[in-house]
C-alpha cells in the first residue's frame, strides 16, 4: 500500500494493560507513535493511521464506560461494554463498521455521562478510585484522538491514496473533531464534579495539557 506523508506530532502515549483499576476492567490498547514531517520526515501507511485512530477512539469509548460505572452505571452499560470488548483492536485492521459503532456509542455515552453529573451524586471511596483511573484514560484517549486530527484531515484530501482504508479514514476525519470538542467540554465539567467529590485528578490534569481545560 502506498505510503502517505503525515504531518502530525508524535504521540507519546502508553495505554498499558492492567495499569490501574480502569485498565483492569476495561482493556485499553496501545496506541503506536505516528511519525511525520514534523518528526523527522518518516511516513505512515493509511492502514496504520486508521488503526491508530481506531485505538485512540476505542480507548476513549472504554473510558466513558468506566466513568459511567463509577457514577452508578446506566441502562446500556453491560451491553455497550460487551460490544466494545468484542471488537478487534491493537494491531488488527480498522474497519468503518467498528468505527461507526465506536462513534455512535461514544456520543450516546457522552449524553449519559452529562446526565449522571447533573445528578450531582456523592461518590464513595470505591467509586472515587474507579473514577480517578477512568478519568485519566478518558483524557489520554481524547488527547490521542485530537493529536491525530491533523493527520486524518491531511490524508482525507487525497482519498485515492488511501486504498481500502478510504472508508474508515474519511468517516473518522469527519466525525472525530466534533467528538473532541464535546469531550473537552465534558472534561472541564468532569474535573469540577470529581474535584468537588475529593477525587485525585493530579495525573488526569497533567495529561490534559493540550485540551485547554
Amino acid at each position: 500500500m502506498q505510503n502517505i506523508k503525515i504531518a502530525a506530532s508524535v504521540i507519546a502515549l502508553s495505554f498499558a494493560l492492567g495499569a490501574g483499576i480502569a485498565h483492569a476492567q476495561f482493556g485499553i490498547p496501545k496506541i503506536p507513535g505516528v511519525g511525520g514531517a514534523a518528526s523527522g520526515g518518516s511516513s505512515v501507511k493509511a492502514g496504520d493511521l486508521a488503526k491508530n485512530a481506531r485505538n485512540a477512539m476505542y480507548s476513549f469509548a472504554m473510558a466513558n464506560q468506566g466513568l459511567l460505572k463509577a457514577f452508578g452505571g446506566y441502562a446500556d452499560l453491560a451491553a455497550n461494554q460487551k460490544l466494545l470488548e468484542g471488537m478487534k483492536i491493537g494491531d488488527a485492521a480498522a474497519s468503518k463498521d467498528d468505527m461507526e459503532k465506536i462513534v455512535t456509542l461514544t456520543k450516546s455515552s457522552s449524553d449519559a455521562l452529562t446526565a449522571k453529573m447533573a445528578e450531582n451524586a456523592k461518590l464513595d471511596a470505591d467509586q472515587k478510585k474507579v473514577a480517578a483511573a477512568a478519568t485519566l484514560d478518558y483524557v489520554k484517549g481524547l488527547v490521542a484522538s485530537k493529536n491525530l486530527v491533523g493527520s486524518l484531515q491531511d490524508v482525507a484530501k487525497n482519498p485515492a491514496a488511501m486504498g481500502m482504508d478510504a472508508g474508515v479514514l474519511l468517516y473518522t476525519a469527519k466525525e472525530v473533531p466534533s467528538i473532541i470538542s464535546t469531550g473537552a467540554s465534558t472534561t472541564s465539567s468532569l474535573f469540577k464534579y470529581l474535584g468537588a467529590n475529593g477525587v485525585d485528578l493530579t495525573e488526569a490534569k497533567a495529561a490534559a495539557g493540550g485540551l485547554g481545560v
